[in-house]
């Protein structure tokens, strides 16, 4: 959590251009708040963060010791549901003059990147509850690319990377039902506090309950705000276009029904998303630099600004695989961007230190390896003898000690809430696939920023020109 001496830079001259990004830059200082006090001190403490996020993950293998040394692992992404090259976003022709800068004209149109998955680096496609992704890469001109990196889920589990790094620290290494349980209920909140770990511990049961009959039905989040020019803040979504067919009651049987179902649709016809933002209002009704809070579109209105269509095509040729093939290998970073859509807020300064860690590291990939099965050790006299204490009284009726020797019930306590059989949700640090992806498991393919205008340090840019569920 970001700590009492956080101090706010944000006043009036500031707001109104003063710090010389000109008349169409925006400036960002005059909305965000540093930890402990300016971006050089925060800078300090997000290095610090990254070095504790490497002792949790462990040493990588190889090296001189046998340890390689730090572990920052990057794994492929999980195949999409789906990818493709020919989708195009298209600004409305009514676009509000207050939105219009940069790459934001009206009747605008440029190719794009499309890419929906899974928020977690491991294979599932299936319509079973979890979170999804879509990642939009934007090709503004020849040197110029906007990534739009949304998930299916309005909020984040973590305020701020300090809460981010804690959840991830609890919860790495839980290999056993005991194991996760102990750490995301006793362990967390010890870490957090207890109003803190029950609001980070219901984020993550609702995100992953939510069934998805079709991904073109689906609305996906930026969680976080960035830069629109002078227009300040804003949080955008990208939400069906209206009509189109709804969505039908999923096959949860077949493990690809999602690329299926898309593949159905654009056997017929296109699929197309509005590109919407919400605009900055206050630091109570939408907040920057708390990643929890949901902006509330009764406080700050939805506002259409464009559109993006997958237009109609094969999704089974021999083509269409191979661009599928070539989109999944793609590095989307939500700091692929100009100065005017930088992005804000201390998750995504903190993403950006993790990514410049991840660069200087190269890691490789982590080996997948199977969880030890320690629920087994307990003896069948035992488990039966608790089974039979269940009946009479739960388990988190029990004092504390006998009621977490009780993994069946806990196991099936911890299904039905979503906090396991599934990995965390989380977008990432540093973007590689790990066990819990709120640890650092990302779009599962991000990758440390390009060299551009949106890429120095924080407190260090004066002038420029992207707009990421």
């Amino acid at each position: 959590m970001a700590d009492t001496r956080q101090q706010s830079v944000r006043d009036e001259a500031t707001r109104g251009g003063a710090t010389g990004h000109g008349a169409t830059g925006g400036t960002y200082e005059g909305y965000e708040a540093y930890e402990g006090g300016s971006p050089e001190a925060e800078r300090r403490r997000f290095e610090k963060l990254v070095r504790e996020l490497l002792r949790v993950q462990g040493p990588a293998p190889g090296g001189p010791d046998g340890s390689g040394g730090p572990r920052l692992p990057r794994a492929a992404p999980a195949e999409a549901a789906l990818g493709v090259e020919n989708a195009r976003l298209r600004f409305r022709d009514d676009l509000p003059p207050e939105l219009c800068v940069g790459y934001a004209r009206p009747g605008a149109e440029y190719p794009a990147v499309v890419r929906l998955s899974t928020a977690s680096g491991t294979e599932r496609h299936d319509a079973s509850p979890y979170l999804r992704r879509m990642a939009v890469r934007v090709q503004a001109g020849p040197e110029e690319i906007h990534d739009l990196l949304t998930t299916s889920f309005p909020v984040a589990h973590a305020a701020d990377a300090r809460e981010f790094i804690a959840f991830a620290k609890v919860t790495a290494g839980a290999g056993s039902t005991v194991e996760k349980a102990f750490g995301l209920f006793v362990r967390l909140p010890l870490a957090v506090g207890w109003a803190t770990a029950d609001r980070m511990r219901r984020n993550v049961r609702i995100a992953t309950r939510h069934t998805v009959g079709s991904l073109a039905r689906e609305t996906f989040w930026s969680r976080g705000a960035i830069l629109w020019g002078p227009a300040g803040p804003v949080r955008y979504q990208l939400r069906p276009a209206p009509g189109g067919m709804p969505a039908p009651p999923p096959d949860r049987g077949d493990p690809d029904y999602l690329h299926r179902e898309l593949a159905m649709r654009l056997s017929t016809g296109d699929i197309a998303f509005e590109l919407c933002v919400q605009r900055y209002l206050d630091d109570r009704r939408t907040p920057v630099e708390d990643g929890s809070v949901e902006w509330r579109e009764s406080d700050a209105p939805v506002v259409p600004v464009a559109m993006l269509t997958v237009p109609r095509q094969d999704l089974d040729s021999t083509r269409s695989r191979s661009v599928a093939r070539r989109v999944e290998r793609l590095a989307f970073n939500t700091w692929h961007t100009t100065e005017e859509f930088r992005p804000l807020g201390n998750l995504n300064r903190a993403r950006k230190a993790a990514y410049e860690a991840a660069a200087a590291h190269r890691p490789e990939p982590r080996p997948h390896t199977a969880e030890p099965r320690r629920d087994a050790l307990l003896c069948a006299p035992v488990r039966a003898a608790l089974g039979l204490v269940d009946r009479c009284v739960p388990w988190h009726r029990l004092p504390a000690p006998l009621g977490l020797l009780n993994p069946a019930a806990l196991g099936r306590t911890l299904r039905r809430l979503g906090l396991v059989g599934a990995d965390v949700p989380e977008e990432p640090l540093i973007g590689a696939d790990v066990p819990d992806e709120a640890l650092v498991g990302a779009d599962a393919a991000e990758e440390p920023p390009r060299p551009g205008p949106a890429s120095a340090p924080a407190g260090e840019r004066r002038s420029g020109t992207a707009a990421a569920c």
